[in-house]
């Protein structure tokens, strides 16, 4: 039998609203895990467009936003490379720091 987090991701495959909450959920536990390998944290998710597969951020420092911008693409293959559903290709900051 089936567990229920395998049924909610077949249903995720086929709801887009589904496969949103279950890859915000997904990303949450990711972006913790790649930030904290590059010494970043007090990042949090925020949104994630499916439309456009961009992830946006939240981040209260100045110094970790120059860092995720110079890592961009690191941290892109990073995360890409963890996550089940769509790939993420951009990130964009929502909130905190201008």
């Amino acid at each position: 039998m089936k567990e229920l987090n395998e049924i909610l991701k077949d249903l995720g495959r086929q709801n887009n609203v589904l496969k949103k909450v279950l890859m915000i959920k997904d990303l949450k536990n990711i972006i913790k895990n790649v930030f904290e390998k590059y010494g970043l944290t007090s990042v949090e998710v925020v949104n994630v467009d499916l439309k456009t597969s961009t992830l946006f951020l939240y981040v209260n420092d100045n110094y970790i936003k120059q860092e995720i911008v110079f890592k961009k693409k690191r941290i892109l293959i990073d995360i890409n490379n963890k996550l089940e559903y769509d790939k993420i290709k951009d990130i964009k900051f929502s909130g905190g720091v201008s």
